[in-house]
């Protein structure tokens, strides 16, 4: 006899869910990420439909997971990459066990009519969040994920790795001193935007930098996860350390199936716009690229390992994130091929 268990997801609601889940509706794709590592032997056996966001976000991962799994092409698309394009009546006719839905982003959200369309039919919505509070909030639903999809010990380890990385680094800069804390202005998707000065704040990847050790130089004008600051603003910031996020062109070409130098190469391309080239921290070759999902994704430790060499290179100068990144894939993604470059530490010179 099936029995229900209750799990409680990162709004903290106490969620009902059916023993045996084994078809679930993502409010958006790249949720996929965390099911990826509790499935790591079937990644997409559960996936009954998911919104069209993997695809038009990060199309270079999509289309390497559809090398490897060609059914990925096929699984239904309850939307394209935005709340409004979401249909209820198509997740209804997939006839989920369940549908994961994030606080915020792409899908539906807390307050969505969706969620409470599909309460009334009976299905249990999930909330997580690993874009608010990528750290806290990464723990809370993947513990909530792994409960609802029976993957407890899976989820266990996860979170022991990604604790366990995490906590040398910040037992390491515990105790530092204001002044010792190197000031970092991270651009979200540098070169994509006309306007440059996307940023992260109060939350979001602010919080990596908050993590390392470092002193995020919008943390006290953008109050949210993103925004925006001015070039002046930034100019005057004076930033100790530059890192570009991206994962597409323009823009710096990071993520799978993509070489070391076509990344170093397209994020040379960045550091060479005129509003910002005479940053110090650019004239000073402290400038650096990251995977832009590494923002919305429990694969994190990863830019946060990379960030922490940047940040305190001497303090960090045998961390090594790339065996960690050997050691996610190996233990917790093993049907995944090992490929791509996710961060640059340096430009190519044009």
């Amino acid at each position: 006899m099936s029995h229900a268990a209750e799990v409680t997801d990162v709004l903290g609601r106490k969620v009902t869910v059916p023993d045996h889940v084994q078809n679930v509706v993502l409010g958006e794709g790249r949720l996929f990420y965390a099911l990826a590592v509790l499935d790591r032997d079937a990644p997409f056996s559960r996936i009954a439909g998911w919104q069209n966001d993997l695809r038009k976000l990060d199309p270079k991962t999509f289309d390497g997971y559809v090398a490897q799994y060609p059914e990925v092409a096929n699984i239904p698309l309850i939307g394209e990459a935005s709340e409004e394009s979401v249909s209820a009546e198509k997740i209804l006719s997939l006839k989920p066990d369940l549908a994961v839905f994030s606080i915020s982003g792409h899908g539906p959200t807390e307050h969505s009519p969706i969620a409470d369309v599909l309460a009334k039919a009976g299905i249990p919505v999930l909330f997580v969040d690993f874009r608010v509070s990528p750290i806290d909030g990464m723990r809370t639903s993947f513990a909530a994920l792994g409960t609802a999809l029976g993957r407890d010990k899976e989820a266990t380890a996860f979170l022991d790795f990604y604790n366990t990385h995490l906590k040398r680094i910040t037992d390491a800069v515990a105790s530092l001193p204001e002044e010792s804390r190197p000031k970092v202005f991270m651009e979200l998707l540098a070169g994509v935007f006309p306007t440059p000065g996307h940023t992260t704040g109060d939350g979001g990847m602010g919080d990596f930098i908050k993590a390392v050790g470092g002193r995020n130089i919008a943390s006290s004008v953008v109050p949210g996860a993103i925004g925006d600051i001015s070039v002046e603003y930034a100019l005057k910031a004076d930033p100790d350390i530059y890192v570009a996020t991206g994962n597409r062109v323009p823009g710096v070409l990071l993520g799978a199936q993509v070489g070391p130098e076509q990344a170093a190469s397209s994020l040379a391309q960045v550091l060479a716009r005129p509003e910002f080239s005479s940053l110090r921290a650019i004239r000073d070759g402290r400038a650096h690229g990251i995977w832009h999902e590494f923002y919305n994704s429990p694969y994190s430790i990863l830019a946060i390992e990379a960030l922490a060499k940047w940040v305190h290179p001497e303090l960090f100068k045998d961390l090594d994130p790339k065996a960690t990144e050997r050691e996610l894939y190996a233990t917790f993604l093993p049907a995944f091929k090992d490929t791509g470059t996710y961060w640059i530490d340096e430009a190519l010179k044009p």
